[in-house]
């Protein structure tokens, strides 16, 4: 017969005891047996509650603890008892059922202010890494949410006075979410309570809806290498090209023999996506990829620190690099189109097909490791000129300007894929490229290490590389397009480039149009790249279902951000998912982007302000923000499916504020 003080014990049998002794905010416990509550009548049970330690100045309720609220579940029924009498009578009746338990646990806690739930981890979203947290105020029975980034800010709170974020405090919210996840392994759901001066935790278990995913796919892999969407043609192309030439070599390097015949990319919606297991295996070695696996796969604090993150490339490596970089640079310089009959023409178009598996190898290592592991602690945008090739340099000065005749004459391609045509041959995009009044400052940004200046470079000119092969590859294609269109084989020019590099082989060695390439199959192929390209695609592939994006189909409350540009501008909001989705820009525009292509800065200098969804140190929208001073806010995560295109809003870039119709949601710098 007893009623027992649970005091903090590592090995203690009940969960309170063991979390007490980690450390985390538990309210005083009892372990009390049915023999001791059935040995006494209903007012000396009352009386022996009432002798226990007296605590909170006498104002208190009980907690009794009365095991799992559903069958299988690990969460206990939590009853709330406002007096001793309450408890004691509560007691009463759970020892007298027909099957009562042994013994139970309560709680003394003072009166509560606030009470609710926090979860280490967005219960819904295995690809964000956002704390939640639900709760209501006293006196008010609307729930409320507060959610909370991986550095602590908070991007997402409704209006409710009081809100929890000023009653409870921010600080303690964050302080217990960081208790919880280096306690447990898993993401918690913790039950908490606030007296006006402590947060208290109840109880926390697994967060049972957020299981370890078995597959990831990630678009997010590299910067600039396959932000957009993508033709057929492409995708068969350059992706071989860094299969073959990037990630089976380094499978081989790392030893990684059951990743030997396990494909890095694959096609969806008509964007590429990266085998996240490759990244989860370079982790220890490699710390740039840590945004190119989910937070699920992401290690804690413990693992991995046996493993020394990879040397920068030394001077010999960085030679042996640039010295390859030269031998492609040199060929593309000298190559030509040949003559069109079928031999010498393939022949030419197998040229290109090597030279891209020789600069996949090494572009695949600068915008993979060498340069991610090189600004892992890069804090702000590098500046603008260290992303731009000559001719975006160029073009972006043309713009500013209002240089119409060099705009006219350039040869910048708003994509890499041969898709796409220079401004010279005057594409959609040619007519949205107006004047931008704005000044000019190409260098700023953040100081870059003296190690990764030589790598941007180096990455720089692998880029430019890569969209040389691609204008080369544009003009071989559309001459063989012309004499496939005159030979009845195909209708229109462009439909060479979504086609696949088999079909391609079939049509041009064979002259036959295969039935997987039929008219109307590539007819709907060029209808959904283009979808694709203008609604964009989910970052993240887990275990086949999309996390990460929306495509604007639905008004919802912005995540916060960061402040990055001051100054304040009002206009409509302007997703831009893709280089086709350029020439819908307008002057004043404030444009919402996620991945950018250095190549579409030209365009972004007209925008009003920039909203951008990462903080990737690489982003072009991100430099150039700085280095015209236009209004800008990033790391506002889940932007690009938050707000609709064309929804007017206003952005100030000193208090940090997007305010669109509908409701103000702020950016905390």
């Amino acid at each position: 017969m007893s009623i027992e003080v649970l005091a903090a014990d590592e090995r203690g049998s009940e969960n309170v005891q063991r979390w007490a002794a980690s450390g985390l905010p538990v309210p005083p416990s009892w372990r009390i047996s049915r023999e001791a509550v059935l040995a006494l009548d209903g007012p000396g049970l009352t009386r022996r509650l009432r002798g226990l330690p007296r605590m909170f100045t006498g104002d208190r309720y009980w907690v009794l603890h009365q095991g799992a609220m559903n069958e299988g579940s690990q969460r206990e029924s939590l009853v709330n008892l406002d007096s001793d009498e309450a408890l004691a009578a509560a007691l009463r009746s759970l020892f007298q059922r027909a099957e009562p338990p042994d013994q139970v646990v309560v709680q003394a806690l003072p009166r509560q202010r606030a009470a609710g739930v926090l979860f280490t981890r967005h219960p819904l979203r295995q690809d964000l890494s956002h704390m939640v947290v639900e709760g209501v105020a006293e006196g008010d029975d609307r729930r409320q949410r507060l959610i909370f980034d991986d550095q602590g800010r908070l991007v997402y709170g409704g209006d409710n006075e009081p809100a929890l974020d000023d009653l409870v405090g921010a600080s303690r919210l964050l302080a217990l979410g960081e208790q919880l996840r280096r306690r447990f392994e898993r993401p918690q759901a913790g039950e908490w309570i606030f007296d006006g001066e402590t947060l208290w935790l109840l109880q926390t278990l697994p967060v049972g809806s957020l299981p370890v995913p078995k597959e990831v796919w990630t678009r997010r892999a590299a910067p600039a290498l396959f932000n957009q969407a993508l033709t057929p043609l492409w995708y068969t192309l350059a992706g071989r090209w860094l299969k073959t030439e990037f990630w089976a070599p380094l499978a081989a390097r790392q030893g990684w023999a059951d990743l030997a015949r396990v494909e890095p990319y694959r096609r969806q919606q008509s964007h590429l996506y990266t085998n996240s297991e490759f990244f989860r295996r370079l982790q220890g070695r490699h710390p740039g990829v840590a945004d190119k696996v989910p937070p699920a796969w992401q290690p804690l604090e413990a693992v991995g620190e046996s493993e020394t993150p990879a040397a920068p490339p030394g001077p010999a490596s960085r030679w042996r690099a640039g010295w390859e970089l030269g031998r492609v640079e040199r060929r593309l310089r000298r190559w030509r189109s040949p003559p069109l009959d079928r031999e010498r023409a393939w022949r030419a178009l197998m040229t290109l097909d090597r030279l891209g598996e020789r600069l996949a190898r090494e572009e695949g290592a600068l915008a993979y490791l060498t340069v991610p592991d090189g600004l892992v602690h890069q804090r702000g945008p590098v500046p603008l000129a260290q992303l731009l090739g000559g001719s975006e340099q160029a073009l972006l000065v043309a713009v500013l300007a209002d240089d119409e005749a060099a705009i006219d004459a350039s040869d910048l391609r708003p994509g890499a894929d041969p898709v796409h045509a220079p401004l010279s041959e005057k594409p959609a995009q040619r007519q949205s490229l107006r004047h931008a009044r704005r000044q000019f400052d190409s260098s700023a940004g953040a100081a870059l290490s003296a190690t990764v200046a030589p790598l941007l470079g180096q990455w720089r000119r692998a880029r430019a590389l890569r969209f040389q092969l691609g204008a080369h590859l544009r003009e071989l294609l559309r001459r063989l397009a012309a004499v496939l269109v005159q030979e009845k084989l195909l209708a229109h020019p462009d439909d060479v480039f979504f086609l696949y590099f088999d079909e391609l082989w079939e049509l041009w060695m064979e002259r036959r149009l295969p039935g997987s390439a039929a008219g109307e199959v590539l007819g709907q192929r060029k209808v959904r790249y283009l979808e694709d390209a203008h609604a964009g695609a989910p970052d993240w592939k887990m275990d086949r279902i999309g996390f990460g994006f929306g495509g604007g189909g639905r008004p919802s409350p912005v995540l916060r951000g960061a402040g990055l540009a001051p100054g304040r501008v009002t206009g409509p909001l302007r997703r831009l998912c893709s280089a086709w989705a350029l020439n819908r820009l307008r002057p004043g525009d404030i444009v919402v982007v996620d991945q950018v292509d250095p190549s579409w800065v030209p365009w972004l200098a007209q925008a009003g302000g920039l909203v951008i969804a990462g903080r990737d140190p690489l982003n072009a929208a991100a430099s150039l923000a700085l280095a015209c001073a236009i209004p800008a806010v990033w790391g506002v995560s889940d932007i690009m499916h938050s707000v609709v295109d064309g929804q007017m809003a206003e952005l100030d870039g000193q208090a940090g504020a997007l305010t669109v119709q509908g409701g103000e949601l702020k950016v905390e710098s």
